[in-house]
């Protein structure tokens, strides 16, 4: 059942009864210090995944997550401490941290994850995984059978299309808010000019959205059948085929990037390691970690970005270090030809090495990080990979994850510090800011850089995965505290202080490259992400004929 009493003490003092028509005012003009971006959030995927047949989940409210005492022990050695407990990102949070364009990433619940043989023996599986994921348990175990991924993608994009526009709101300091999907340039200016509109934007996180669980589960991914299904999905992303054989509806909500990695092997190539021991022991071990691409991934790689239709975008979170060199190759080859892609890593962390040395090429297990103040695995960016997304004039988005963006240096000065104190908050914004930081060092460093073209302060972004983050950072812990970090970030720049042994006061104020605080600040917080975000959609073709219709 719906936690109704968590419900009502979140909301009660927020919502208002009724709105007077002389409440309503004119939208001003678009003013970029007025909203904050995150290009990587995933708020649809505990309403949609727990929906009933007789009772929906709304996108606005916080789902609290079922973790009584039944969990598994091994998850509460792993993750208790750390777990979030509520919906990170419901659009009421959204709201509340004038977070205003966002993109969510939409992912069908991966089989293996409910049907993984390390939890045959545990009798607390139910609970375990519902606690983990904030699903309700049993509908997350309807998801044991086979499953159409592509089916469930369209799935869940219908549902954000049933509750958009004036088919839902929510009430915030006496303001009517209610979301829209974005589907044009004039309609992200549009939406944006109103302070109580949210804009949303669609991406996809997996390549097994794409396909269908029995060609995975049974290992035949490289039958030709399974080729053409994906790549016949891909269309209908595109717009250039119908959603179904048996209609003649069109998705008219571009995607604008996808990952074709995620937790498990779903046959278009390797992924990078993201779990630890603890972690392994309870979600079960992967395969093709680390591996390249296969055949069916370069030919999906193709075929999502050519030109044909709407261009989708490659988002390299998740993929291997070996997969995304692969990509890096393919990029440069079409860029030689006269077409330049965008690289996007919506939600990495940042390595601090380079695939050369030594210690990022090590296994990514628990002992790699034990002296580093950075996460050094190779899920997280090399210096190689910084440089590549510049050159592309890509994205990168900095989450909100511990977990993610630290070592055992950096995590183990969080938990040292009580939480809620002054020096817990300075622990977590030095190591969000590390990772932007180093960013800036390692690409103004290489050969090739230059900031009157481009800096490279204009490439990175808010990515927080809220929704499904392992350690949230206790200082800004859902989206409501958006605007908190921003104004964080703007201070820590107006004051450098000293990061660890990375950074020194002096050092951090000759990367800022002559900007202000403020304007640094916007850059992360909204203007790179609404810059980039924009041109894609200018770049989108203007369908004619069929799939034109509303």
């Amino acid at each position: 059942m719906r936690n109704t009493i968590g419900f009502l003490l979140f909301f009660l003092p927020l919502f208002l009864l009724a709105q007077t028509e002389e409440e309503e005012q004119a939208n001003p003009p678009l003013q970029l210090g007025q909203f904050y971006a995150d290009i990587h959030i995933n708020s649809s995927s505990k309403p949609y995944n727990s929906r009933t047949g007789d009772m929906d989940y709304t996108i606005w409210e916080p789902i609290f997550h079922d973790c009584g005492y039944d969990r598994s022990s091994q998850m509460m050695q792993a993750l208790g401490p750390y777990l979030p407990k509520y919906s990170q990102a419901h659009f009421a949070a959204l709201a509340q941290g004038r977070s205003r364009l966002s993109c969510m990433a939409l992912s069908p619940v991966e089989r293996p994850l409910i049907n993984g043989s390390s939890f045959y023996n545990d009798r607390n599986k139910k609970a375990t995984v519902s606690c983990m994921t904030g699903i309700v348990a049993n509908q997350l175990f309807l998801r044991q059978k086979e499953m159409d991924y592509f089916a469930d993608l369209l799935g869940n994009i219908e549902y954000l299309q049933r509750f958009e526009g004036e088919k839902s709101f929510y009430y915030f300091q006496g303001k009517k808010h209610q979301y829209e999907i974005i589907r044009n340039a004039g309609q992200l200016d549009s939406v944006l000019a109103s302070p109580y509109r949210l804009g949303i934007l669609l991406s996809i996180d997996g390549g097994h959205s794409l396909g269908h669980s029995i060609y995975i589960d049974e290992n035949i991914t490289n039958l030709e059948e399974y080729s053409e299904l994906m790549r016949k999905n891909i269309r209908r992303l595109k717009g250039l085929l119908p959603i179904s054989d048996n209609t003649d509806e069109y998705i008219q909500t571009p995607i604008l990037w996808i990952s074709l990695a995620k937790n498990y092997e779903n046959g278009l190539g390797g992924m990078a390691n993201s779990w630890s021991r603890d972690e392994i022991n309870v979600f079960g071990k992967v395969k093709a970690v680390n591996n390249g691409p296969s055949r069916l991934g370069k030919e999906i790689i193709e075929e999502l970005t050519a030109r044909e239709g709407r261009r989708i975008l490659i988002d390299v979170k998740h993929m291997s270090y070996r997969f995304r060199k692969y990509y890096y190759q393919a990029i440069e080859r079409a860029s030689i030809l006269g077409e330049k892609i965008p690289v996007v890593c919506s939600h990495c962390g940042i390595s601090g090495l380079s695939w050369q040395q030594r210690n990022y090429k090590r296994k990514d297990d628990d002992n790699k990080n034990n002296t580093s103040y950075l996460n050094h695995w190779t899920q997280n960016l090399s210096e190689e990979d910084l440089v590549n997304i510049y050159k592309s004039g890509g994205l990168i988005g900095i989450p909100l994850d511990a977990s993610v963006l630290g070592g055992q240096l950096a995590l183990e000065e969080i938990r040292m510090s009580p939480e809620g104190s002054l020096q817990r908050k300075k622990a977590e914004l030095h190591l969000f800011m590390a990772n932007v930081l180093t960013v800036v060092q390692l690409v103004s460093k290489s050969s090739g850089y230059n900031p009157k073209r481009k800096s490279v302060w204009d490439i990175m972004a808010l990515g927080s995965d809220f929704d499904n983050i392992k350690q949230p950072l206790t200082a800004y812990p859902d989206a409501s505290y958006t605007a908190k970090l921003a104004e964080d970030i703007e201070a820590f720049l107006a004051q450098p202080e000293n990061i660890s042994s990375l950074f020194t006061s002096r050092q951090i104020e000759e990367l800022m490259e002559g900007f202000s605080p403020e304007e640094l600040t916007e850059k992360i917080m909204s203007k790179n992400a609404y810059d980039f975000i924009k041109k894609q959609l200018e770049l989108q073709p203007k369908l004619t004929g069929p799939q034109a219709q509303k």
